[in-house]
């Protein structure tokens, strides 16, 4: 079945996942002892998942299987981005991101 639109998903921490819940994204909220790599893949068979953005420090702890994966997947779009508690050390520029992901 085709989807007429595309979801995105993010996987991170609570202050992140709400945020980008607020702006209309899907989310889950990554607890401590959940494997980010097999919410990753739960989510890649869903057909009308377009992207996966999940935070830097959920993909740090994973980064062999993060990076490996994100190497095989071609749809949907794994893409790592900062959570907010990173983005407060440096400037993040989430619409760029967002711009990029959704290609607009």
């Amino acid at each position: 079945m085709h989807h007429p639109y595309v979801r995105a998903v993010i996987i991170g921490d609570e202050h992140t996942v709400y945020t980008f819940k607020l702006l209309g994204f899907e989310g889950r909220v990554v607890n401590e002892g959940d494997n980010v790599i097999s919410i990753i893949r739960e989510l890649s068979v869903e057909e009308d998942v377009g992207a996966i953005l999940v935070t830097s420090e959920l993909a740090d702890k994973a980064r062999e299987d993060f990076d490996k994966l994100r190497m095989k997947m071609r749809k949907p779009m794994l893409i790592e981005i900062p959570s907010l508690k990173e983005a407060k050390l440096k400037e993040v520029n989430y619409l760029a991101i967002l711009r990029s992901v959704l290609g607009i």
